[in-house]
Parts: C-alpha cells; structure tokens; sequence
C-alpha cells in the first residue's frame, strides 16, 4: 500500500495489522503528512497504543522521518531517505509548496514536534482524570492500579 495515497481528509485514521507490517513507520509518517499537507498542528494530534515502547518508537519515527526530510532538502541526501518519503516530499514540492517555506516550517515543526500526544490507553486515562480531577472527585494523588493482579484476588 502506497502511504502517500491515503486520504487524509477525514483526520481520523486506524492502523490495524500484525507484527512487523510497518505500523509504526505509517503512522509516523501519516504525522507527517498531516502536518506539513493539512497544517495540522502537533499539540492536536492523538495517537494511542497499547505499549509504552511503542509510543517510544513512534516518538523516535516521527523526529527520524522531520530529521531525514530536513537533511534531504539542505543537503540533498537521498540515499539517507526512504522510496516514501522521496515520493512525498517530490508530490509536496510540485504543489507549489515552495522551499523557504517547506524549511521554516520543518524548523517550526521541529521545535513543537514534542507537543504530539503519544501515550498509551492508560496513559490517555489517566490524563483524563488529572485533568477533571475536581469535576471527578478524585482524591488526590491518586494512582491507576494497571495490574489486574488485585482484581483476580477479589474475585
């Protein structure tokens, strides 16, 4: 599947498929596309996984694919990039995307990049309820119990 096709338009977008198929590597590069194509700013992205170590390689993806683009449009370094990156950023540059302004966006997008939110389902719940703790009437300094280990005891 060519990533560079997917629409984009609907801003809502589900990556299923086993180990190993490239999830992460779309996704990164599907942040991507939506900032620099869509004017998506970072702090409104969401992306939820079900292990921290993804949301660390995502993390890591996601400034791996601005890094490589930025040294491929300075420095002209394209053994350093990928066939879908390549294909993007030649797509970008004929839709009139002109080079000042593709550079002082990468620069832009390099210093807000870590505003993306990346966390697990629980990291997101727990972020939810700091956030509305009084609304919630949570007591403070509360912790999410994520080991169902206590549960299996109750029962």
């Amino acid at each position: 599947m060519d990533i560079n096709s997917i629409n984009l338009e609907n801003r809502l977008s589900i990556i299923e498929a086993s180990a190993g198929t490239g999830k992460s590597f779309t996704l990164a590069h599907l942040v991507l596309r939506n900032i620099f194509e869509n004017k998506i700013n970072p702090e409104n992205i969401l992306l939820l996984s079900f292990t921290k170590n993804t949301c660390n390689e995502l993390r890591f993806k996601i400034n791996e694919r601005i890094d490589k683009v930025e040294k491929y449009i300075l420095n002209n370094e394209g053994d350093k990039i990928d066939k879908t990156l390549f294909n993007w950023y030649n797509t970008v540059k004929q839709n009139s995307i002109n080079y000042e302004e593709l550079i002082n966006n990468i620069g832009n997008i390099k210093a807000d990049i870590n505003k993306v939110t990346i966390t697990t389902f629980h990291g997101l719940c727990k972020k939810i309820i700091d956030d509305f703790s009084i609304e919630l009437s949570t007591k403070l300094g509360f912790k999410v119990n994520n080991s169902i280990d206590e549960l299996y005891k109750n029962i």
